[in-house]
């Protein structure tokens, strides 16, 4: 199969039977065409392995890039400094911003091809993929054969040609359980997200090894597994303080959760942090909304994104990061560790 720059819209049209203008607004995402002209126009873009000529495009625009966002959730708490960051740092280096939804079948399930697909057609010069999703491996495989650039985000175990920028989870987590243990707090709950997701593992490893140098059990049920969400924090927080021995302190996989919990507490009439101290985990904005404020670990969300564009602004790397290390040639990963201590964590008592 030859390679994309040598296909032309010429040959796409005669393929899929139909005209160079009816090509041109498939891949401008006309409403215009026919739905089963478009899936005929898409089947030969795929045959053909089409691809926008992203040369002469940049040059008609003065070399700026067309970069995208994939995401998924959008009421992820992250995600509104992560666009706001990624839409500056675009515009300081003269690009331009697209942001794609994540969409899914009606059983919730994701359809990676459809997805790549989509986004071939847009025509992207390079693509950010956040946190959530770099845990799909089908996912990022296949926008790797369609996308010429890609940075994934956050934790993950995908292969090492992958671009990716991650934080350091480890040293998070263990930081803050040790912040907890430091308080004189001993039957410590942890409450961690998906159960597939590395960084969820990587948080719950660096508070079971914080635990473990401390020479402190941890029981079965003072583990739970929540999605990451307020709901989840919430029946987390009802069941382990509907125990007869509860925990002094929880902490919380993210801020969302732990505002969960927080809310549970307050229900059953405990008072925060006398009765229970609880901590979470990204420093995103609801950690300052709810009271008391929560104690967590920042996650340097807004840098990886500016970085994530220079990276595929430049095609490589910034030099030179104070905070970061180089994991493996396209692995970088920011170890400065901030722990924000709030009023949400006391000495028990």
């Amino acid at each position: 199969m030859a390679r994309s720059r040598s296909i032309t819209i010429k040959e796409v049209a005669e393929l899929a039977e139909v005209s160079q203008m009816t090509v041109s607004r498939v891949l401008n995402q006309s409403d215009a065409v026919r739905e089963e002209t478009r899936k005929r126009v898409q089947d030969a873009i795929r045959q053909l392995n089409y691809r926008p000529n992203l040369m002469a495009r940049n040059l008609a625009r003065g070399k700026s890039l067309l970069l995208g966002v994939l995401y998924q959730n959008s009421s992820s708490a992250y995600l509104g400094e992560m666009m706001v960051t990624a839409l500056k740092t675009c515009r300081q280096e003269g690009h331009h911003l697209v942001l794609e939804d994540m969409p899914q079948s009606e059983d919730g399930s994701i359809q990676p091809q459809a997805i790549a697909d989509r986004l071939a057609l847009v025509g992207l010069d390079g693509l950010i993929v956040t946190p959530l999703l770099a845990r799909t491996s089908e996912l990022i495989d296949t926008l790797a054969e369609q996308i010429p650039q890609m940075v994934v985000l956050g934790t993950n175990n995908l292969n090492s040609g992958i671009t990716r920028i991650s934080f350091d989870d480890f040293s998070g987590a263990k930081k803050l359980t040790e912040a907890l243990i430091n308080k004189g707090h001993k039957r410590i709950a942890f409450l961690s997200g998906h159960a597939d997701c590395p960084a969820s593992i990587a948080r719950r490893d660096g508070f079971e090894a914080a635990m473990a140098d401390a020479g402190l059990k941890m029981t079965s049920d003072l583990m739970i597994e929540g999605e990451y969400n307020l709901e989840t924090g919430m029946a987390a927080g009802d069941k382990l303080l509907s125990q007869s021995k509860r925990p002094t302190a929880v902490f919380c996989a993210n801020d969302d959760m732990a505002a969960g919990v927080q809310l549970a507490a307050h229900r059953k009439g405990l008072k925060l942090p006398d009765d229970l101290s609880v901590a979470g985990f990204d420093d995103t904005a609801i950690a300052n909304l709810v009271w008391p404020q929560i104690t967590t670990v920042r996650q340097p969300i807004g840098r990886m994104t500016q970085i994530a564009v220079e990276t595929l602004s430049k095609g490589s790397f910034p030099s030179d990061l104070e905070g970061a290390a180089m994991l493996s040639m396209n692995h970088l990963q920011i170890t400065d560790v901030e722990l924000i201590e709030r009023d949400s964590v006391a000495s028990p008592k």
